[in-house]
């Protein structure tokens, strides 16, 4: 594509933060689960190894007779009251927290889950971007 020379319109896609991505060869994702993508961009349950954090599963997927992209996983994005390995306390708000399966999150580690928005006797409110 070359640049613009002339007003251009764009299509919003909704507000940004649901979509709905091919899932992993093998993979189940339960509803609720934090997805992350692998290394050739198809939805797995979130592992501190993944190439990307991408959502919370808004229901279950299960391709695990499946190749990759046979089913498909519903997500959304923004701010998720997670569980907290309890490495997480108020001094975390606001900075990164970390992926530790498809269902806590941590103060240390490899795939950034999000940002800390609060956190409560009952898990972390975490912004995923």
């Amino acid at each position: 594509m070359a640049a613009l020379d002339k007003n251009a319109g764009r299509t919003r896609v909704g507000e940004g933060r649901r979509f709905r991505d091919p899932v992993a060869a093998t993979a189940r994702i339960f509803s609720g689960a934090l997805i992350a993508l692998n290394a050739t961009g198809f939805a797995i349950p979130a592992i501190p190894t993944a190439t990307r954090m991408r959502g919370v599963a808004l229901a279950e997927a299960d391709n695990t007779l499946g190749a990759n992209g046979d089913s498909f996983v519903d997500i959304d994005r923004g701010p998720f009251l997670i569980a907290n390995d309890g490495t997480i306390n108020r001094t975390h708000i606001g900075g990164n927290v970390y992926v530790v399966d498809d269902n806590t999150v941590g103060a240390a580690g490899t795939l950034v889950a999000g940002k800390c928005l609060d956190v409560a006797p009952d898990g972390v409110t975490v912004e995923i971007l």
